[in-house]
């Protein structure tokens, strides 16, 4: 499992699985960001991939950023 993307404006992310993508949605659980993914809560920082970037909204305006 690998997180390719995370779109926090939306709050989801994209997951490839097993060759097969899909839209997860998101949510802060401790204080840490996760994705639903068959039936339970996983960490975007544990699956994250290093190339991911993530789409954020501040201050009006909407961008790309490497995830952080």
């Amino acid at each position: 499992m690998l997180v390719l993307g995370v779109n926090k404006v939306l709050n989801w992310c994209q997951v490839l699985s097993n060759g097969r993508k899909y839209t997860c949605p998101t949510k802060v659980v401790d204080g840490e960001l996760c994705f639903a993914f068959k039936k339970g809560w996983h960490s975007v920082g544990k699956y994250i991939s290093e190339h991911a970037e993530e789409l954020v909204a501040e201050g009006g305006k909407t961008f790309l950023r490497p995830y952080k």
